[in-house]
């Protein structure tokens, strides 16, 4: 998924067909990643998923304490 993350551009689609556990699983990564689901569909076992990407970014900046204390260490 990370590779796929890396080639589509946003507002790009992504089709897998595959059996349902694996449809389950790339629903999962793909929802952290901050995709939409557009569709799922099931019949006999196996299913078919489609997802866009999104022009999601982060809101907020995270600043790691243990970094910063780390280098005012070595000053």
């Amino acid at each position: 998924m990370a590779e796929v993350d890396r080639i589509l551009i946003p507002q790009g689609t992504f089709i897998v067909s595959d059996d349902m556990e694996k449809i389950g699983e790339i629903e999962k990564m793909v929802e952290s990643l901050k995709w939409n689901v557009i569709m799922t569909q099931s019949r006999y076992e196996k299913g078919v998923i489609s997802v866009q990407k999104s022009w999601w970014s982060p809101t907020e900046v995270e600043t790691i304490t243990s970094a910063i204390a780390s280098e005012r260490e070595l000053v």
